[in-house]
């Protein structure tokens, strides 16, 4: 069974065919690109849960690569260089993690950081999905309340009783009480 897709993008054929072997050996699906646009129409194909990204690429600029894989959340990025300088970590520190392989590759060191980056990846993804489940609830249960805070003035009743209405309405037709709300706010806004 596959602990999950790699895909390794660098010009140099020895490098990446020493990586795929290491990440075989792991039990890893590994992909391979020579440059930053192939790296890109494979990872928006394949969506791997990490793109292992040489500093110095043909063509497309790396850093671009990388940011734009995250930016439309194909996958998590790492990169690959022999020489870390200032203006690199100032470029790494904006990706989702701050993590980069050092060449030559070892092997125990390209294990731990890979480690490092899925687990640490798929918590970032569980803390964005679970902030967009509060943003959508924080949403509807403001539209709740607008709803509420329309019948109230409309109906001339208190909070409990227009909660009442909209729950019940809610029952009656067998859908959400947020579609009840919006029903009302929209119902409520053309008439104004």
């Amino acid at each position: 069974m596959s602990k999950g897709r790699i895909l390794i993008c660098d010009s140099s054929e020895y490098i990446r065919t020493n990586i795929k072997k290491l990440l075989l050996k792991r039990g890893f699906q590994v992909y391979e690109a020579t440059n930053g646009l192939e790296a890109l129409r494979l990872a928006r194909s394949i969506y791997p849960e990490l793109v292992i990204l040489d500093l110095n690429l043909w063509g497309m600029n790396s850093i671009e690569v990388g940011k734009i894989i995250e930016k439309d959340n194909i996958s998590t990025v790492i990169y690959m260089t022999s020489k870390v300088d200032a203006v690199f970590l100032n470029e790494i520190e904006k990706m989702k993690l701050y993590a980069y392989i050092k060449k030559p590759i070892i092997g125990e060191n390209l294990y731990q950081i890979i480690d490092f980056a899925l687990i640490n990846s798929n918590k970032i993804n569980n803390l964005k999905r679970k902030v967009n489940d509060l943003e959508i609830e924080i949403n509807s249960r403001k539209n709740i309340d607008k709803a509420k805070r329309m019948l109230m003035k409309k109906l001339n009743i208190t909070e409990e009783e227009s909660y009442s209405i909209i729950r019940r309405e809610s029952m009656n037709r067998c859908i959400s009480i947020e579609k009840v709300a919006q029903e009302i706010i929209e119902k409520n806004s053309k008439s104004i």
